[in-house]
C-alpha cells in the first residue's frame, strides 16, 4: 500500500492510483465506476456512445450508425470555449439535448444531459485516467491527461496531479499549457472544472480561455464551520469529489456569465455554496402562511462575490414549487441596471439563441405592478427599493397573494420605520405580511440588520476573505499637505457635518496632484493600474466645484509634462436637473469634462449623451472598452465608490472623511484579485486629518473583519496591530524590508552568493519557492512612496539605495533573473517532462533589466552562420547565450518571438538569402518580421483553401484586414468586411472548399465560418 511508504517517495504513479481507487470508493459507498480499459480519445467517444444510446432507448429502435454518430460528434466538436460547453450543457431548462436525423428518416432529439437527475436516474459517473490525445496544433506532442471524471461519457471535470514536494501552481500551469495547445477541443471540449491537487494542496477553478487563464482566480476548499482550507486531497475528495457533490459543482454552483465580450463560466467558491445552500434549505422549509419572513442575513465582504451569490440564491429558490416570485431589491434606482445585466448576463436561459431568459427589470411603478400579477416564466424581477415602496403605498393597484421572496442588496441600508427613506422596507413589509425576506450585505449594522432581517445565515469577512486571498489587503498612506487643527473634535473632522480647512484651500488641491503625479509610477506599478480619486467638500456645501478644481489642476499639470509622464484624467457627475443654485455651473463644468474627454479619446459625447459618456468613462477605468485606449484616473465625488469592480483598478486617492461601512466599500474599490506578483494589494492614499482617519479606518477594519468585534473598543496601535496581523493592512516599511532582506538572504544561501543552481530536487523546490516570494515582497516593496519616517523611497528614482536596503546588488539581481531562474525553470522543466513554458516563475526586477541588443543582433547573425557551416557545438552554445539575453525581457510576446525565429534558424527552418549574415539590426529584425509574415501567411492560405473563400479574398488582403484585429474581439466586420467576403463565397464555397465544409448548409457555413475566422485572427495576433 502507498500509505506505507513515505510520502516524499510516491510517484505520480502512484499517487494517482490512490486518487483513483479513493474516487470509486468514498466513505466506503460505490462511487465513480474505473474504466481503465480506455486510454484513447477514440475510445472515450465509444464510451460516450454507448451511453447515449442506452440513456435514449425509448427513441432508438438500434445503436446509432456511423453517420448518425457523427451528427452528435459534430454538434460537441463545435464546442469553440467553456461558455458555450455550459450552454451546451444546461439546454433548455436544464435538459441538454442533441437533434439527430436518423437513417430512417425520423428527427429524435436524444437527451445528453438531465439536471433533474443529478446524482441519480440514469446518470452515469465514470473515471478515467492517462488519457493520449494527440497534438492539435502541429508541431505540438502528444499529451496525457491524468484523471478525467465523466458523467454520462463527457469529461466534465479534469484533475492534473504533482507529487508531494510541488505545489498546485505546478498542475495549473500544466493545465494552462494545454488550453493553450487547444487540447481540451473534441470531446474533452466538456470540461467544466479543473482541478489542480497535490497530496496537500489542491485548488479548482473553472475551464477558462488561454486569455482568461489567471491562477489566481484557482481556489482551495474550505471548512464550513471555521473558513480554514482543506489540505487533505482526501478530505477534499470526500466534500467535493462524491456524488451527487462533484456533479452540483460542475452545475448547480457553475455560473454562465455571458457579459459581452467577455463570455466565460465561473465557478462558486466554498462559502458561496454554503450561503446559497443555507437559504435554500430555509426556503423549502418556509410557510409562507404563518412566518414572520425573517429568515436572515449572508454577510459577505465587499468583493466577494454577493452579486453572484445572489444571483444563484434567486434562480434556484425561484425553481422551488412553493416560490411564485423572487424579487432582488437593490438600493439604489442607479445600481437597478448594473444588477439587471449582471443577472441577465448570468441567465443561463438568456444566452440561447431566441430566448430571452427569466430576468426582467421594471420600467415603472406600473410595469412593476404588471409583471408581479403575470404568470409567466419571468419570475425573477430586478427593482429598485423606492419603486417597491411606492407600489406598496399604491392603494389603487391590488396586490394578488403570492409566495414572494426579497432578496435584499445592501440589506445594512434597510432599516428604520418605514417614515422615511430608510424605512421603505418596512412599508413594504407591511403590504406583504406574508412575504419570505434575506438580506446581503457586505458591511452590516450591528444590531439592526439582525433586528430587520432575523438572523445571520452565514458569514465570510474582509478577514477571512484576505486569508483565502478572494480579495486583497489594503497598503493605506495618511499624508498630510496642509498643517491641520490641533486637537479637533468630532464635528470638525466629519465633512457629512462641518466644512474644513482641507475645502478651502487651493494649496491642498495642488499639493494633493503634486504628489499623485510624483509617486504615479510606483503605485501604479509603472503604469500597469489605473486609480480614482474621491472628493467630497464638508458642511453639506457642494462637491463639484471642488472636484472640478481637481479636474483642472491635473490639466495644467498634463501640459507641463512629457508625454510619458501625462495621466489621462475624466471626471464623473450626473447631469443636474434640480433647478437649484448650482445648477448651471454644474452643467458648464460638466460640459467642460466631457469636451475635454472628446479631445483625449476622440470621442463626440455632449450634454444629450451624458449617460453614453458616463459608460464610457466606465469602459476606459475597468478596460473594457474594445479601442484599448484606457484612463488612467476618474474624479468621483460618490460615484463608483459602491458596486463597481474593476481588477485593473489598484488605488484609491481620498479627499474626504470616510468611516465605517463607507469606508469598507470605497476602500473595496481597490482589491480585487488580479495578479498576485503585480498588484499584491489596494493602494489607499488619504489626503486630510491623517491621525485621525487612521483611526477611523483600523476601527472600521476591526469591526468588520469579526463578526465578534463589533462592540469592542481598543486603541489606535491595537487596532493597527490586529489588522496588520490579519493581513488587513500593509506591515510598516522597515518590517517589510526586514522581511524582504531575510528572503534575500535565504536566497544567497540556497545559491551560493547567487552562483549557481543547487544540485539537489530538495534545494531546488525550495530556491523555487524562496525566488517567487522574494517577487511578491519586492513588488510590495517598490509600491512603498515613503518610509515609517516620512522619507520619500522609490526604486524607480534611486534604485542604488534600494539594492542596498534590502541586501542585493545589481549584479546579483541580473544574474537572479537572466541566469537561476531560466535555469531552475529549465531543470524543472525536463524533471517533469514538460514544456518550459509550464513552469510560472516570472521576475520582478529593482532596475529595469534591458536587452543589449546590439549584442543580441551579433549574436544571431553568429548563430545563422554556425548553422550554414554545421557548427553544430559552437552554433549550440551560442544559442544558449542568446537564450541568456532574451530573459532579461518581461515581455512575454518580445520573447517568444525572438526564440521563435532562434529556433527556426537552428532548426534549418529559416534561411537568410545571403551567407555570411551580417549583424545588421534592420536585417535581422526585418528578417525576424518576414518570418513571421511568411508563417501568418501561411496559415491564412490554408484557411481561405479550407473554406473555399478563393474568390472571394486573396492572403495578403485577408492579412491586411486581421492586422486591425484585437485579441477576443469580434471587430473585422463593422463596415461589412466579413459580411462581403462570406457573401463572396457563397456560390462557390460548396465546390471548392475542403470536404466537411462544402456539405455545410449555407446557415451553418456561415456560422462556423465566423467562429474560425475570428480563431485564426486570434491565432495569428498571438504570433505577433
Amino acid at each position: 500500500m502507498i500509505s506505507q511508504k513515505n510520502i516524499k517517495s510516491v510517484t505520480e504513479l502512484e499517487f494517482e492510483q490512490e486518487v483513483i481507487d479513493y474516487l470509486t470508493n468514498i466513505g466506503g459507498v460505490k462511487q465513480w465506476e474505473y474504466k481503465k480499459e480506455i486510454n484513447n480519445i477514440d475510445q472515450l467517444w465509444d464510451n460516450f456512445k454507448n451511453i447515449l444510446e442506452k440513456n435514449n432507448q425509448a427513441r432508438l429502435n438500434k445503436p446509432l450508425s456511423k453517420q448518425e454518430f457523427n451528427q452528435v460528434k459534430k454538434v460537441i466538436n463545435n464546442i469553440k470555449t467553456p461558455y458555450e460547453a455550459g450552454q451546451f450543457l444546461y439546454g433548455v431548462n436544464g435538459v441538454s439535448e442533441i437533434e439527430v436525423s436518423l437513417d430512417d428518416d425520423r428527427h429524435v432529439f436524444l437527451t445528453v444531459f438531465d439536471q433533474s437527475q443529478v446524482g441519480g436516474g440514469s446518470t452515469v459517473y465514470q473515471i478515467v485516467n492517462q488519457i493520449v490525445s494527440k497534438p492539435v496544433i502541429s508541431g505540438r506532442q502528444e499529451r496525457r491527461f491524468d484523471v478525467t471524471l465523466l458523467i454520462n461519457g463527457l469529461p466534465i471535470i479534469q484533475i492534473e496531479l504533482k507529487k508531494v514536494l510541488h505545489n498546485s501552481n505546478d498542475s495549473l500551469s500544466q493545465m494552462e499549457q494545454y488550453i493553450s495547445e487547444r487540447q481540451y477541443e473534441g470531446i474533452y471540449s466538456t470540461l467544466q472544472v479543473l482541478i489542480a491537487m497535490t497530496p496537500y494542496d489542491i485548488k479548482y477553478m473553472a475551464n477558462t480561455t488561454i486569455n482568461q487563464f489567471n491562477k489566481e482566480f484557482a481556489f482551495n476548499w474550505q471548512n464550513e464551520n471555521d473558513s480554514n482550507p482543506i489540505r487533505s486531497w482526501k478530505e477534499f475528495s470526500d466534500k467535493v469529489l462524491s456524488i451527487p457533490m462533484a456533479h452540483e459543482l460542475a452545475t448547480r454552483y457553475m455560473i454562465l456569465d455571458g457579459t459581452k465580450n467577455k463570455e466565460c463560466i465561473k465557478v462558486m467558491r466554498p462559502y458561496q455554496v454554503y450561503a446559497t445552500k443555507k437559504v435554500l434549505d430555509l426556503v423549502k422549509k418556509h410557510d409562507f402562511s404563518f412566518s414572520d419572513g425573517k429568515l436572515g442575513y449572508i454577510w459577505h465582504t465587499t468583493g466577494s462575490g454577493k452579486t453572484i451569490t445572489s444571483f444563484k440564491t434567486a434562480w434556484l429558490t425561484s425553481k422551488l414549487p412553493n416560490v411564485d416570485k423572487v424579487i432582488f431589491l437593490v438600493d439604489r434606482i442607479a445600481l437597478t441596471n448594473q444588477t439587471v445585466n449582471a443577472y441577465k448576463a448570468y441567465d443561463p436561459i438568456s444566452g440561447l439563441t431566441d430566448k430571452s431568459g427569466v430576468i426582467s427589470d421594471t420600467a415603472n411603478v406600473s410595469d412593476l405592478h404588471n409583471k408581479l400579477n403575470r404568470k409567466t416564466d419571468k419570475n425573477i424581477i430586478v427593482t429598485s427599493i423606492q419603486k417597491m415602496s411606492r407600489y406598496a403605498l399604491r392603494k389603487d393597484m391590488k396586490k394578488g397573494k403570492q409566495n414572494i421572496l426579497f432578496i435584499v442588496d445592501e440589506a445594512h441600508r434597510s432599516t428604520g420605520d418605514g417614515s422615511d427613506n430608510k424605512g421603505m422596507l418596512e412599508a413594504i413589509r407591511r403590504e406583504y405580511p406574508t412575504a419570505a425576506w434575506i438580506g446581503y450585505t457586505g458591511t452590516p449594522k450591528f444590531p439592526e440588520t439582525s433586528d430587520v432581517f432575523g438572523s445571520l445565515l452565514h458569514a465570510y469577512t474582509i478577514k477571512d476573505a484576505i486569508a483565502d486571498k478572494n480579495v486583497l489587503g489594503f497598503n493605506v498612506e495618511f499624508k498630510e499637505t496642509i498643517k491641520a487643527p490641533e486637537n479637533p473634535s468630532d464635528e470638525d473632522i466629519d465633512d457629512n457635518i462641518k466644512e474644513s480647512i482641507y475645502d478651502r484651500k487651493d494649496e491642498h488641491v495642488e499639493l494633493v496632484v503634486e504628489d499623485i503625479f510624483n509617486n504615479w509610477r510606483k503605485r501604479s506599478n509603472d503604469r500597469k493600474y489605473n486609480a480614482l480619486l474621491t472628493v467630497h467638500v464638508g458642511g453639506n456645501k457642494p462637491s463639484i466645484p471642488r472636484a472640478m478644481q481637481y479636474f483642472r489642476e491635473f490639466e495644467k499639470r498634463n501640459k507641463e509634462k512629457p508625454g510619458a509622464d501625462k495621466i489621462k484624467v475624466a471626471i464623473s457627475f450626473s447631469q443636474d436637473t434640480s433647478n437649484g443654485n448650482n445648477q448651471l455651473t454644474n452643467n458648464n463644468d460638466l460640459f467642460y469634462a466631457i469636451r475635454a474627454y472628446n479631445e483625449i479619446f476622440g470621442t463626440v459625447f455632449d450634454m444629450s449623451t451624458v449617460k453614453a459618456y458616463v459608460d464610457d468613462v466606465i469602459s476606459r477605468l475597468n478596460k473594457t472598452i474594445d479601442d484599448r485606449n484606457y484612463l488612467d484616473l476618474v474624479i468621483v465625488v460618490d460615484q463608483l465608490l459602491t458596486g463597481f469592480d474593476a481588477p485593473e483598478l489598484n488605488t484609491l486617492y481620498v479627499d474626504r472623511t470616510l468611516k465605517g461601512s463607507s469606508l469598507i466599500q470605497a476602500y473595496s474599490r481597490t482589491n480585487r484579485i488580479h495578479s498576485a506578483v503585480n498588484k499584491p494589494w489596494g493602494n489607499v492614499i488619504n489626503y486630510r486629518w491623517p491621525n485621525q482617519n487612521e483611526l477611523e479606518m483600523n476601527k472600521a477594519f476591526a469591526i468588520y473583519s469579526n463578526k465578534d468585534s463589533a462592540n469592542k473598543q481598543l486603541t489606535l496601535d491595537e487596532y493597527r496591530n490586529s489588522n496588520q496581523n490579519d493581513n488587513i493592512i500593509s506591515k510598516s516599511f522597515s518590517d517589510a524590508k526586514e522581511e524582504l532582506k531575510e528572503v534575500v538572504e535565504e536566497l544567497k544561501n540556497l545559491t551560493n552568493d547567487f552562483k549557481r543552481v543547487p544540485a539537489s530536487e530538495r534545494e531546488q523546490n525550495e530556491l523555487f519557492s524562496k525566488i517567487r516570494e522574494y517577487n511578491i515582497l519586492l513588488s510590495k516593496l517598490k509600491q512603498y512612496s515613503e518610509d515609517d519616517n516620512k522619507n520619500p523611497i522609490s526604486a524607480y528614482d534611486n534604485p542604488e539605495e534600494f539594492y542596498n536596503l534590502i541586501g542585493m546588488t545589481e549584479e546579483k539581481e541580473l544574474i537572479l533573473a537572466t541566469v537561476l531562474a531560466p535555469e531552475l525553470r529549465s531543470s524543472r522543466a525536463k524533471k517533469e517532462n514538460v514544456d518550459i513554458s509550464e513552469i510560472d516563475l516570472e521576475m520582478i526586477h529593482i532596475r529595469e533589466i534591458r536587452i543589449d541588443y546590439d549584442y543580441l543582433i551579433d549574436l544571431i547573425a553568429q548563430l545563422a552562420n554556425e548553422v550554414y557551416k554545421t557548427e553544430w557545438d559552437k552554433a549550440e552554445i551560442t544559442k544558449e547565450k542568446i537564450d541568456s539575453e532574451v530573459a532579461k525581457s518581461n515581455n512575454e510576446s518580445e520573447k517568444r518571438k525572438v526564440r521563435k525565429f532562434v529556433s527556426k534558424i537552428f532548426s534549418q527552418e529559416f534561411e537568410f538569402d545571403n551567407y555570411p549574415v551580417e549583424a545588421n539590426v534592420e536585417a535581422i529584425s526585418e528578417a525576424m518580421n518576414k518570418m513571421q509574415k511568411d508563417e501568418n501567411i501561411s496559415i491564412i492560405t490554408q484557411f481561405i483553401r479550407d473554406w473555399g473563400l478563393d474568390y472571394s479574398i486573396g492572403p495578403k488582403d485577408l492579412s491586411l484586414l486581421m492586422e486591425k484585429h484585437k485579441i477576443g474581439q469580434e471587430d473585422l466586420d463593422k463596415q461589412g468586411e466579413f459580411t462581403a467576403i462570406m457573401n463572396g463565397a457563397k456560390d462557390t464555397y460548396s465546390s471548392i472548399a475542403s470536404k466537411d465544409i462544402a456539405k455545410l448548409t449555407w446557415v451553418k457555413y456561415r456560422i462556423e465560418l465566423r467562429k474560425e475566422f475570428y480563431k485564426i485572427a486570434d491565432e495569428i495576433k498571438n504570433n505577433e
